[in-house]
């Protein structure tokens, strides 16, 4: 996380668009898929740098663009812009932990279907093409 101090908010925010386009990929968005980003943020995304709180800040977008029902293409490609120009800043062990925490999102309820596999897929070959 040390590379990221100088990206921070963006940084956040790129991980909160990310983790609502692939709530929202299928059009539905579960009560269960809401609880996995949750957890996800309070265990494995809640750092202080800078006086910014991360887990507020991703909450608080995250909060903005269900509210605003904001396009799952946009946000996806809001998180795909922040990774290419910053791409130095991710490493095997962070784009792992973002892998990790999209399948956790799209088989928090019933399973992976198409658009969600599709999703996971094109995030995929983003951080390792």
């Amino acid at each position: 996380m040390k590379k990221i101090e100088h990206h921070i908010a963006g940084f956040y925010e790129s991980i909160a668009h990310l983790f609502y386009g692939v709530a929202v990929v299928d059009n539905h968005v579960r009560t269960e898929e809401k609880e996995v980003i949750k957890e996800l943020v309070d265990k494995d995304w809640t750092f202080a740098a800078d006086d910014l709180d991360s887990a507020e800040t991703i909450f608080a977008i995250l909060k903005k663009l269900f509210a605003e029902q904001y396009d799952k293409e946009e946000a996806f490609l809001n998180f795909k812009k922040f990774f290419t120009e910053h791409r130095e800043l991710f490493t095997e062990e962070l784009k792992k932990k973002i892998m990790q925490g999209a399948n956790k999102i799209v088989g928090a309820f019933a399973g992976i279907n198409k658009s969600e596999s599709v999703l996971i897929s094109r995030l995929y070959f983003l951080m390792w093409k």
